[in-house]
């Protein structure tokens, strides 16, 4: 594995815990407000507080086994560490990085699947390689909510575009 296939897939697993970890605080994020709506609701004026019971033990058990908090922080951990790698790669050997990368790599997060292609295009985008950028609705719709929809930068396109030809 050549250094700019190294430098790729440090990238790659940054926007990966990136994304992962955007997604779980959003999800804990709502629960926690769905939580905090029906909670108060009992102060409302409706007479099926069962369904609001419901709710409320549902979420919470959501919480309770898929841990989405704490799953978080995992990710947000380790996506400070690739981030610390990415920063202090032009510095060290390819070695070095590279048994960096796989010391960092052995404590990742289990990030959910469907962000994967999102973060292999996003990647490739930043390394402008080519990619077919076509994605599932399923992942075109947790990726936006994981703040890391691939889109293609403009500012190579405007700069190509305002370039005068003799």
């Amino acid at each position: 594995m050549n250094r700019d296939d190294l430098n790729f897939i440090i990238y790659y697993s940054f926007i990966l815990e990136r994304m992962n970890y955007t997604l779980l605080t959003r999800i804990d994020k709502l629960i926690t407000l769905i939580l905090i709506v029906l909670g108060f609701s009992v102060f409302a004026p409706f007479s099926n507080y069962f369904v609001f019971g419901v709710g409320v033990a549902i979420l919470s058990v959501l919480q309770l086994v898929y841990r989405f908090g704490e799953e978080a922080g995992v990710s947000k951990e380790q996506m400070k560490q690739y981030k610390k790698l990415l920063v202090e790669a032009p510095a060290v050997t390819e070695k070095v990085l590279q048994d960096q990368f796989i010391s960092i790599q052995n404590s990742d997060s289990n990030p959910w699947r469907t962000l994967e292609h999102p973060a292999y295009v996003v990647a490739c985008l930043y390394y402008d390689l080519e990619i077919e950028k076509s994605m599932t609705r399923l992942e075109a719709i947790l990726s936006w909510f994981a703040g890391g929809y691939p889109i293609e930068r403009k500012e190579s396109k405007a700069k190509d575009e305002d370039e005068p030809t003799d």
